[in-house]
């Protein structure tokens, strides 16, 4: 189970400014599928010098990989803010797939740092056609109650993936009502998650009472009777609860006896591994095609290079697919399809004098 505090904590600030690192990684492929990388990161003093145990990278270094350290940081524009790198690491690869073997790293960052890559190749007479598909993975965490239950695959998708592809027919105040409306929801599910953790960190201290029977009820009534406010959801305000819902004043006498055991089980429950090392990072995955892009769903496009934002809030409740297909001429099949047409009309103009 991982931190629910702060998944909430980095979805509340979506819009802010992140305080965890960013990184852009380039992959070029050439026209026979081979790939060559480039990872930026900021390293600190002590990698610098050359210290690569404190390694800024989500992975731990291979011998294959060659690092570049540069005396000064340079900027780039990060999806509008800029940020300054000063280390590079890069490796070249057969095979796209070859990237993601092997990685040792945090069990806690795999999803952003291992992601699932292919490129599946066709050839054609004219053409050679190339179809490549990222997978980041879903973070792994458990809840008791999940999202399916108060927001659908769409909503999901649109909320921390930003897919607007179903949505094209509103105008801004249909997007932000709609936004508020999923905003909303989200909020409800996380709270309704900070009741049951409550409930069952006070369960273990009862006796005799069969809460499991009456929670539904219990977190429906209040959760209508009152405003949500998902901050201050805890052992404590749910024993206030329980003693309104069966009129005793039971449960606030056991917070008041127990009040260090019961918070303390709360926030084991609610932050067994702390997943900030994920969700505060990002990455700009840049792709440099070598042919004619065919179709992709990359939001950002500059000429030859397909880029996409991607970040733990992308992998919150679904995996984040990248995708692309692209073309490249094969030119030993214009040159020997040109030949044979020489040939062809060579031959028929040979024909024609020899009957004259």
């Amino acid at each position: 189970m991982k931190t629910i505090k702060m998944i909430l904590a980095v979805s509340v600030s979506i819009f802010m400014a992140s305080c965890g690192a960013q990184y852009r990684m380039v992959t070029t492929l050439d026209s026979n599928g081979n790939a060559y990388r480039e990872i930026y990161a900021r390293g600190d003093s002590t990698f610098m010098a050359g210290n690569n145990s404190n390694n800024p990278f989500l992975f731990d270094l291979s011998p294959d990989w060659n690092i570049n350290r540069y005396d000064t940081a340079f900027s780039y524009d990060f999806f509008g803010d800029t940020k300054n790198f000063n280390v590079k690491i890069s490796k070249k690869a057969n095979f796209i797939e070859d990237y993601s073997k092997n990685i040792r790293c945090n069990a806690g960052v795999r999803s952003l740092a291992v992601p699932e890559e292919s490129l599946v190749k066709k050839t054609g007479w004219f053409y050679i056609n190339y179809s490549l598909k990222t997978v980041y993975k879903k973070i792994q965490y458990e809840v008791p109650i999940p999202i399916d239950n108060y927001l659908n695959k769409e909503e999901q998708i649109l909320w921390t993936q930003g897919d607007l592809c179903n949505y094209k027919v509103m105008n801004g105040t249909e997007m932000n009502d709609y936004l508020n409306e999923i905003s909303d929801k989200f909020m409800k599910w996380y709270g309704h998650n900070l009741f049951e953790f409550s409930i069952g960190s006070i369960k273990k201290l009862t006796e005799n009472q069969d809460l499991d029977k009456d929670k539904d009820n219990i977190y429906k009534k209040w959760s209508k009777s009152v405003k949500l406010d998902t901050v201050n959801i805890d052992p404590k305000t749910v024993c206030n609860i329980l003693d309104s819902f069966y009129k005793t004043a039971y449960f606030s006498n056991l917070y008041n006896a127990n009040h260090e055991i019961l918070d303390k089980d709360f926030n084991q429950q609610t932050s067994l591994v702390n997943i900030d090392s994920i969700l505060g990072n990002e990455i700009s995955y840049e792709l440099v095609i070598p042919g004619e892009i065919l179709q992709t769903n990359a939001p950002v496009l500059h000429s030859d290079t397909l880029v996409w934002k991607v970040d733990g809030m992308r992998l919150l409740f679904n995996d984040y697919s990248l995708k692309a297909e692209y073309r490249v001429i094969n030119k030993w099949s214009f040159l020997l399809t040109g030949l044979l047409l020489i040939i062809s009309v060579g031959s028929v103009i040979s024909l024609l004098k020899r009957r004259k």
